[in-house]
C-alpha cells in the first residue's frame, strides 16, 4: 500500500515514513493569543508533512481561526489532563518525534511526564 503522499495521520499509524507530532499551547504561545509563534509557522508544519495539534486552549483557537480543520490534526486535551493526551497520542500514534511547544513550567512537566520533548515558545519562534 503505497500512502507516501496520503494523510499524515494515516502514514503515521501505518509507519509509512518519518513524521513529527508538534503540539503547541494556545494561551501566550501562539501569535492568537500575545505568544511568538506564528500560524504561519503550524501550517508549515503540516505542510511539510508531520502532525500538528493543540493541547490547551482549543476552544478559543477553534473560534478565533476559520478554517483550523485544514491545517490542524489534534486538538485537545478534551476531559483530560495535558499529560494523559500527550501519552495516549505517544501510545498510539508513531512519531520519530514527539514535541510539545509552550511557555511554562507546568507545560515543561506534563510533557516530560508523558515522554515527550518541550520546546519553550521563544526557542521555536527562533528555529527548531
Amino acid at each position: 500500500m503505497d500512502v507516501g503522499t496520503g494523510d499524515v495521520l494515516v502514514r503515521a499509524l501505518l509507519g509509512a515514513g518519518p513524521v513529527n507530532i508538534y503540539l503547541f499551547d494556545v494561551d501566550g504561545t501562539l501569535e492568537i493569543s500575545n505568544g511568538p509563534v506564528k500560524l504561519a509557522q503550524v501550517i508549515n508544519l503540516r505542510h511539510a508533512g508531520h502532525i500538528v495539534g493543540l493541547c490547551g486552549n482549543w476552544g478559543f483557537f477553534i473560534n478565533f481561526c476559520p478554517g483550523w480543520e485544514n491545517f490542524l490534526n489534534l486538538i485537545g486535551p478534551i476531559g483530560t489532563s495535558k499529560a494523559l493526551y500527550m501519552a495516549q497520542l505517544k501510545m498510539y500514534v508513531r512519531a520519530e518525534r514527539y514535541v510539545l511547544v509552550g511557555n511554562s513550567p507546568p507545560d515543561d512537566i506534563e510533557a516530560r511526564d508523558a515522554g515527550w520533548e518541550f520546546v519553550h515558545e521563544r526557542d521555536f519562534k527562533e528555529g527548531l
